[in-house]
């Protein structure tokens, strides 16, 4: 295959590859309540809420990728979307990924927090399109990144696909660096986000978001926790 390269996508330009990738990396990576229908990806890629790092082969076959989600207003960034095709996992694609796009985004957007999201391997453990659950925690880790201690659900993504839970929300970095994270930052961020993906949402008449609110509002700072448990 030859060694990949990382591109960055920049909006309407890369409907191409970012088709190709949806197609033969996404599909086989995310169950359909984790991914967002293709058109709505181009769009907010478009609108400047949605960086994209992608790994091409010599001849321009995506095969992996890691985009980053921007919440401008509280400068706060998520990462998803982080996938390699499942024939090539575990030779590196990744780690290349994550060590060309994050210091590119941190130096050109400044975020004062980086979320991440992930599958409880005590809960889901390995399948087909998740892979090594322990493994991606264990490279998460490598990079410094922590957990929130949250009952953490994703919003419904697509519609009809119902929201996925029993998920842990990480940290993988702030400015400056910590071992707390202030409570009502990271509601700022889940409100937004459940907000974008699933248009105008009520707490009050919403036990599983409001329960998920409420413990940020717990304490003024939230502890960020070791990826091992320990």
């Amino acid at each position: 295959m030859g060694e990949v390269s990382v591109r960055f996508l920049a909006g309407e330009a890369d409907t191409g590859t970012l088709r190709r990738l949806y197609d033969s990396v996404f599909t086989l990576s995310f169950v359909a309540a984790e991914r967002e229908p293709f058109e709505r990806l181009t769009r907010v890629l478009a609108a400047d809420e949605l960086r994209g790092a992608v790994a091409l082969t010599p001849d321009g076959e995506p095969v992996g990728a890691l985009f980053l989600e921007w919440f401008a207003d509280i400068r706060a960034g998520l990462l998803c979307y982080f996938a390699v095709r499942p024939d090539l996992r575990d030779g590196g694609i990744g780690r290349r990924l994550i060590a060309e796009a994050t210091p590119r985004w941190r130096t050109g957007l400044r975020p004062r927090v980086v979320f991440a999201e992930a599958g409880d391997p005590t809960v889901h453990g390995g399948g087909e399109h998740t892979g090594d659950g322990d493994a991606r925690l264990r490279m998460y880790a490598g990079f410094g990144a922590s957990r929130l201690p949250l009952p953490y659900l994703m919003p419904e993504l697509s519609p009809g696909t119902g929201r996925a839970a029993d998920l842990l929300l990480l940290v993988a970095e702030t400015d400056p660096p910590s071992d707390r994270i202030r409570g009502d930052l990271v509601e700022g961020f889940l409100t937004r986000y459940f907000a974008r993906q699933e248009g105008h949402v009520d707490p009050d008449d919403d036990s599983r978001l409001k329960e998920l609110l409420a413990r940020c509002r717990e304490t003024e700072f939230l502890p960020l926790l070791p990826l091992s448990g320990e």
